[in-house]
């Protein structure tokens, strides 16, 4: 019985800002929960902290590494555990967590005109568990199903961060996007996902808008939160005081 597999890491990447091409690097260093230090997805809600992908995929579609916007490209024989659940070890002590597989969406579609054909190929995205400098040239190891891999529903997604959000704390829509996984753009959906939820027990009272604003829909969102010790003065929330970044 196969419990891990070998592989190396062939390429390094690293993108500073949003907008910008990636960058080409001898190594990443990754904080524990946060992500790639100086990379634009480090976040410590996001389960999209660093994108992997395999170079057998990248022979096989003939694209050159980073164009799809992967942090790492890694060569390994059984690319049959390469998926989420699994975790990547470096030799170096790095661990990451492999979360998802990367949707493929526009910003790919100049490199691969034909999206459906990259469902489940553009790499699994993942979080860094474990963290320290990560180099070009490391010996990995795949170890398959270490973890639970996160559920594909959006709406479970949704139901499992919210549980999290600690008493004393809110969040705004967009913070509940990005620890969903989900594009920005799934923002204008999450009215909708509070009010069905709000009878589930769910804390969706600790949820704002972007500027730390009550919901108008959520029933005793003020007296809920005053009761956890959240001050709201004229319907908004201090966000520098309470806003909760995981």
């Amino acid at each position: 019985m196969i419990v891990s597999a070998a592989g190396k890491v062939d390429k390094l990447f690293i993108k500073t800002r949003r907008g910008e091409a990636m960058v080409e690097c001898g190594a990443l260093v990754c904080e524990a929960g946060l992500g790639i230090d100086g990379d634009v997805h480090a976040n410590r809600l996001s389960p999209r902290q660093i994108l992997v992908t395999l170079q057998s995929e990248l022979d096989v579609l003939a694209l050159p590494p980073g164009v799809l916007f992967e942090n790492m490209v890694i060569s390994m024989a059984e690319a049959a555990y390469f998926r989420p659940g699994a975790a990547i070890v470096t030799d170096g002590g790095v661990e990451i967590r492999l979360t998802m597989f990367c949707e493929p969406c526009k910003r790919i579609a100049r490199v691969v005109p034909n999206l459906g054909a990259m469902i489940n190929r553009r790499g699994v995205l993942g979080t860094i568990v474990r963290g320290g400098e990560i180099r070009r040239g490391d010996a990995v190891t795949i170890i398959p199903a270490r973890y639970a891999a996160l559920p594909e529903s959006p709406a479970q997604k949704f139901r499992d961060f919210v549980l999290t959000i600690p008493a004393g704390k809110v969040v705004r829509y967009l913070d509940v996007a990005i620890a969903m996984g989900v594009d920005q753009s799934f923002i204008r959906a999450l009215p909708g996902y509070i009010r069905r939820h709000m009878l589930e027990q769910l804390p969706v009272h600790r949820i704002v808008n972007a500027q730390g604003k009550l919901l108008d829909f959520v029933d005793g969102q003020q007296a809920r939160l005053a009761d956890e010790g959240v001050a709201v003065i004229s319907g908004s929330v201090d966000l520098h005081s309470f806003l909760w970044k995981g």
